[in-house]
């Protein structure tokens, strides 16, 4: 008996101990992360705190969703209650349930320390705070981007974590343990792409709806899916559709887009994306594996990537992961009937979404940045096969982009010409100082994105000549296309 109440005893003490120091704990992430964001001034948005089963259970007793639920129950034979069920097995699947500590500890330090390791960001902190100021109050707010690599999430979040938390439509290939509970706390959902089932839709677009009407922040991308050659992809228009039917039940609601264009200087996946679009068969588990290896052997030099002078990190890293922000778009002012098309029945509907898409992808392509690789590929498809010649070419693109408003991603390297430039902008009568400026901009550039490229093996020198094999071109080309005006592909689709 005295045995038995010893250990009872020293139960219950482990417990009150492992309670404490638990709670202890707790208070002190929960102190330093209140800290963290009144520092940075972040300022979430308050449905981000509703309980998920809250927003569940609202969704269940959804008047649209039950006369769903019947209207299946009828056309299959089945019970009312199993089709319930259905939909609640959705909504587990969909709903998030976000937490600050996974978002602003646990992911934002792990995040932060991957895109350090991996890229140098160039981060349009400006244009993000300046896109914000100007959305009127009040308005449903959502981010639309390009879509080049899986890492788009990691990045953009990590650069705009300061400013605002993003919830992002997760594909399926984030539905595996530990990334499904990851990206769950993260405030992201889940949607299944390719899914047939009409009423999988129904329950998905009134999730968004809900979640969207009452102010959560959303983002997704336009394409839906990754480019496999470089260009823009068709612009899916499902989640438009949905966003789109918030005026069905608030007519007078703004509905405001901020255009976000992402690239990098070395895509993760681009061999395996481009290798789709060939004539050889898919990538293999073999070869996914293999391009696993080739990051893990780069991880000795991407480490060191982190000491030694700043402006020397892109070199011994993969470059640029760069992100620009346009200024919001009304939705007014691309649908000005949007009120009445989103009652329109959903065949006839559909085209004008379509065309909403292409115009937003088209605002999108507008904030797409220039990084040195990409200038550089798109000189070497120009035929420039010198250095010389290479950056020739990456000097003229710079001006008609700048001419155009389009950005140009530059990093610690580009600190002294930045400073140089406004030095001889405040005095414009030297004209040969902006000449010289413009040369030392255009060889850091293509300086920068030679040495990247070259440590690839994608371009070799041969006798002060530039070379790029037959295999390799589809990469050289993958990168250049990416500033590509995408075409008007959706309202035809």
């Amino acid at each position: 008996m005295r045995t038995l109440l010893t250990v009872a005893a020293g139960i219950a003490a482990w417990e009150v101990v492992r309670w404490w120091a638990w709670r202890s704990l707790r208070e002190r992430w929960e102190t330093s992360i209140s800290e963290w964001m009144r520092r940075h001034d972040v300022r979430l948005d308050h449905f981000r705190f509703v309980d998920r089963l809250w927003v569940r259970q609202s969704l269940l007793q959804d008047p649209e969703l039950d006369r769903a639920a019947a209207e299946r129950a009828a056309a299959t034979g089945t019970t009312i209650g199993q089709v319930r069920l259905r939909m609640e097995q959705w909504l587990d699947e969909i709903v998030p349930m976000f937490n600050v500590f996974s978002y602003y500890k646990l992911g934002g330090n792990v995040a932060t320390g991957a895109v350090r390791l991996v890229y140098e960001l160039v981060f349009d902190q400006e244009g993000l705070s300046a896109a914000r100021a100007a959305v009127p109050p009040g308005a449903v707010t959502v981010y639309v981007a390009n879509h080049r690599s899986n890492a788009d999430y990691v990045v953009l979040s990590v650069g705009a974590m300061k400013q605002v938390a993003l919830s992002y439509a997760v594909g399926e290939w984030a539905r595996v343990w530990p990334l499904d509970s990851l990206f769950r706390s993260f405030g992201s959902y889940f949607v299944r792409r390719g899914e047939k089932d009409p009423l999988y839709h129904r329950v998905l677009s009134r999730y968004l709806q809900l979640v969207a009407a009452r102010g959560l922040t959303t983002a997704f991308f336009l394409e839906g899916a990754l480019s496999r050659d470089g260009a823009f992809r068709v612009p899916k228009v499902g989640l438009l559709d949905y966003l789109v039917g918030i005026l069905r039940e608030d007519p007078a609601r703004e509905i405001v887009f901020i255009p976000v264009g992402l690239n990098y200087d070395r895509v993760l996946e681009d061999r395996n994306l481009t290798a789709e679009t060939a004539e050889a068969p898919p990538p293999r588990a073999f070869d996914k594996l293999r391009s696993l290896l080739r990051m893990v052997r780069a991880l000795p030099r991407l480490g060191l990537g982190l000491f030694g002078p700043r402006w020397l990190a892109s070199h011994r890293r993969y470059g640029y992961a760069a992100v620009e922000f346009g200024a919001p778009v009304r939705l007014g002012a691309l649908v000005p009937d949007a009120a009445q098309v989103a009652r329109l029945p959903r065949e006839e509907r559909l085209g004008h979404i379509a065309r909403l898409a292409d115009a937003l992808l088209a605002e999108v392509a507008r904030v797409v940045p220039a990084t040195p690789v990409v200038l550089v590929c798109r000189a070497l498809e120009a035929g420039a096969d010198s250095a010389a010649a290479v950056r020739a070419h990456v000097r003229e693109q710079i001006a008609a982009l700048r001419q155009a408003g389009r950005p140009v991603a530059q990093g610690m390297a580009f600190l002294s010409v930045r400073r140089a430039r406004a030095h001889s902008l405040e005095d414009a009568p030297r004209e040969l100082d902006a000449d010289i400026v413009d040369a030392e901009e255009a060889e850091r550039t293509a300086d920068l994105a030679l040495v990247l490229l070259t440590r690839r093996g994608l371009v070799r020198v041969r006798e002060d000549r530039l070379v790029v094999s037959d295999a390799d071109r589809v990469i050289v080309r993958y990168y250049a296309r990416s500033l590509d005006a995408p075409e008007q592909l959706a309202a035809r689709a």
